[in-house]
């Protein structure tokens, strides 16, 4: 992808001050996406994920802050706008699609009247119901007319989860955030979904940061991927690069829990223990002490490192494989 990116983060750091201590849920990240591209983040719960969304929209509530870091879309600086530049620029240039539809939508009010809310926050008050019915029927809702007058309770889960693909594609943005759009849905609809968002930000250039924790789904959806433990990127590459060669024990164990159609029956693997307490977070990699290829020199903190174009890791062991690949003998 030659152009330039219509989503690059830089450093990005989001701190919650809390009674037990201060938080880094989001600690460094930098990333970018551009126009017609899925970028999948991934990453256990409580790997910084969501935060790392809200973060680019600016919806950190206190006690959360965005201390560090750079966000730009189309070359402009996000966290430098006063709040009535960043409105404007909600649902317009970048889109979210929120994980539950059913927590997304007011049960108290119709489907087209949230939808005509939308339009008109931004000053849209021309042919409100045409471009609604058009929205609706783009994501595949049959009798756009009839299901702009329902309410969310009276639709299934992959119809909400469609309404809120069309809200947040309403004004054709750049840039769509989908923080994992299909949790709520059986398999069967999980396809149709995602199927439907390629489809759309495929047609229309958009680019798609999609947020999960299923493997699957980033191998159906994302032309690369960055995975996050601990608040940290701690590998990125292209799909099929990471799938082939992960070299982070962190994406090793992550596909090692894949369930695979050519293995018997049995326990899936695991990984040991848990993620570190981010108010003391260990000092060295974050992943030490859950990783059974751990040595000294883990005891000092990696940076991201180039193993191969465009595929990067946060590993001391990583970083001394490629090295001895690339000088044979040094070894």
């Amino acid at each position: 992808m030659g152009e330039s990116p219509a989503l690059q983060v830089r450093g990005l750091t989001t701190r919650f001050v809390t009674p037990h201590g201060n938080i880094t849920a989001v600690d460094g990240v930098s990333f970018s996406v551009t126009r017609g591209e899925t970028l999948g983040l991934v990453g256990e719960s409580g790997s910084g994920k969501s935060v790392t969304a809200m973060s680019i929209m600016r919806l950190v509530a206190p006690p959360g802050r965005i201390t560090a870091g750079s966000v730009l879309l189309n070359g402009t600086e996000l966290l430098s706008l006063d709040e009535d530049a960043m409105r404007q620029r909600r649902g317009t240039e970048v889109g979210m699609v929120f994980q539950n539809p059913m927590t997304a939508l007011n049960p108290v009010y119709s489907v087209g009247w949230q939808m005509r809310e939308v339009l008109r926050a931004h000053g849209q008050l021309m042919d409100v119901d045409a471009r609604i019915h058009d929205a609706l029927a783009a994501v595949g809702m049959p009798d756009p007319a009839r299901q702009a007058a329902a309410f969310p309770h009276q639709m299934s889960g992959g119809m909400r989860q469609r309404v809120v693909i069309a809200m947040g594609m309403l004004h054709r943005p750049q840039l769509l955030i989908a923080d994992e759009p299909t949790t709520a849905l059986d398999v069967t609809i999980q396809a149709q979904v995602l199927a439907l968002m390629k489809r759309l930000t495929y047609e229309r250039g958009t680019a798609l940061l999609l947020i999960t924790h299923n493997m699957g789904v980033i191998a159906r959806m994302c032309d690369r991927v960055a995975v996050m433990y601990a608040g940290e990127i701690v590998e990125e590459a292209p799909v099929d690069e990471l799938f082939a060669r992960p070299r982070h024990p962190y994406t090793q164990g992550l596909l090692r829990s894949i369930p695979r159609a050519d293995q018997t029956r049995g326990q899936l693997p695991s990984l040991a223990g848990a993620p570190p307490d981010m108010t003391r977070p260990p000092s060295g990699c974050r992943f030490r002490d859950r990783c059974d290829q751990a040595r000294a020199g883990c005891e000092t903190h990696p940076e991201l490192y180039e193993l191969a174009p465009g595929h990067r890791a946060r590993c001391w062991i990583a970083q001394d494989m490629a090295a001895a690949v690339e000088n044979p003998n040094d070894r």
